[in-house]
């Protein structure tokens, strides 16, 4: 609050400072604003004595106000702005303090008691300003001037020619400023009282804005932590809570779908453990009962089923140790093309047999690959004997590998019969076959193409499927090249 007095205070003087320019400008000179001046009597000059004290310093000169300062004064503080002739305007108006406006004579106050010393003094009008006048080089003229004085600028055509310099205040004394912080402090209550009962409007709807779809998502994920993952919470609106319902529902969505693929795996396993070991079981006491006889035929119908047990208890733990990180991969740079040449020798016997016709179109030229050699034959192994089990004779299976860019691309596609559009995703799952008999006469494990799928990522490579144009089945494996 002083702070602001002080600066409206300083403003104020903004008329006396143009009026002491226009002056300034026609006088040239601020000697006019003094009216006489007086030096305190010296002491003789003595010899000095060592012994003695030093002399006292002189006092300094002093200035007292002439009739002109006073009239300039006066007329800034009645708004009245000099005119050009300064000089000849204050000259006609000299006689600013009449006889009437004068201080009565005052006599001789008597003396108070110590009681009415001790009283309070009534207020002094404080309305009348008493500025201080320095020079450009904030010499003082008139006046009188400490260092925590606010200066005013006098210019005059752009240029320094003095300063006005008032004393700041302490303690409000002005009627209008005291009765103002009077009415501010009387109705600080009020206005803090409305600004709480505004906060508390504002605030009561917007917590509960925000806390009740918090308090939803509370019990959605409780629910989701005792195991009903068919749990679901309401998305309203478009800000993060809305955004955190959404992922929570995405949550619940992928939980209910590993449950449910863990019941679908669990079930699975058991049917394919199950129905060789029933097998044998079978064979086993029908050879006890006499029913059929020990002979090389029984002996090898029970090796085909312990054959067939044994490679799917093979094929879990390759997956298994592929899905925890535990498969190990000896890696060296391989020529990708030799490889796949390698594997055609081996199951050209077998299409023939079927009759089902091989076609390739390898890149010339050498494709190296970081690969482990044992999990690419393995990958390309599986992806050969897939589609010879599946094509129909005569049937064609067409084998491709080219280069793009930093990638090899290896294709095997073969003729019909294809696979329905909804188990396309679903290939690459566990014990995932699209005969949903589970008859192995009519398929394998479901294991093949989800170990597949895990030697390809362990290679940072992808492995898809589509519809060949053929009829049948594609099947694509993008792996890095080294450059």
């Amino acid at each position: 609050m002083l702070d602001y007095i002080n600066k409206k205070e300083l403003a104020s003087l903004q008329l006396l400072s143009n009026n002491l320019a226009t002056f300034y400008q026609q006088e040239q000179r601020w000697t006019s604003l003094v009216e006489s001046t007086h030096e305190s009597r010296r002491p003789p000059h003595k010899r000095p004595n060592r012994l003695s004290p030093p002399p006292f310093p002189a006092k300094s000169v002093q200035f007292r106000p002439s009739q002109t300062w006073h009239q300039l004064l006066k007329f800034s503080h009645d708004g009245i702005t000099l005119p050009t002739d300064a000089e000849q305007y204050l000259a006609n108006h000299g006689d600013f303090i009449r006889n009437h406006d004068r201080p009565p004579y005052r006599k001789k106050r008597p003396l108070r008691s110590r009681t009415e010393e001790h009283q309070p003094r009534p207020a002094q009008n404080q309305n009348t300003l008493h500025p201080s006048l320095l020079d450009a080089e904030k010499k003082l003229i008139l006046g009188r001037l400490t260092a925590d004085f606010s200066l005013q600028a006098i210019n005059l055509n752009g240029e320094l020619i003095g300063y006005l310099a008032l004393p700041p205040k302490t303690q409000l004394t002005d009627e209008f400023d005291l009765a103002f912080l009077a009415q501010i402090k009387a109705n600080l209550l009020y206005i803090v009282l409305g600004l709480f009962l505004i906060i508390v409007i504002i605030a009561v709807p917007l917590s509960r804005h925000f806390v009740t779809p918090i308090k939803r998502l509370e019990h959605a994920m409780r629910a989701l932590n005792n195991g009903d993952f068919n749990v679901k919470t309401d998305v309203v609106g478009k800000d993060e809570l809305a955004s955190l319902s959404l992922h929570f529902n995405d949550l619940a969505k992928t939980l209910e779908q590993n449950e449910s693929s863990r019941n679908t795996w669990l079930a699975n396993i058991s049917h394919e453990l199950r129905t060789p070991i029933a097998i044998i079981k079978g064979e086993i006491e029908a050879i006890e009962d006499g029913i059929r006889p020990l002979d090389l035929k029984s002996l090898s119908s029970l090796n085909d089923e312990v054959n067939h047990l044994h490679k799917l208890v093979n094929d879990l733990s390759t997956l298994s140790n592929a899905e925890i990180g535990a498969m190990r991969y000896q890696k060296d740079q391989l020529n990708l093309a030799d490889i796949i040449e390698h594997n055609l020798l081996r199951h050209h016997q077998h299409a023939n047999d079927t009759s089902i016709i091989i076609n390739q179109q390898i890149t010339k030229g050498d494709v190296i690959i970081w690969a482990d050699e044992t999990r690419v034959n393995q990958l390309i192994d599986n992806l050969i004997n897939n589609s010879l089990k599946y094509t129909q004779a005569p049937g064609t299976i067409y084998l491709s590998l080219s280069k793009e860019a930093s990638y090899a691309i290896l294709t095997i596609c073969d003729s019909a019969p294809s696979v329905p559009d909804n188990s396309l995703p679903k290939l690459f799952d566990h014990l995932y076959r699209v005969e949903s008999s589970r008859n192995r006469k009519t398929g394998g494990s479901g294991l093949g193409l989800a170990l597949c799928k895990k030697i390809m990522s362990a290679h940072q490579g992808t492995i898809t499927a589509s519809h060949a144009k053929y009829g049948g089945l594609e099947v694509t494996c993008t792996f890095p090249l080294i450059t």
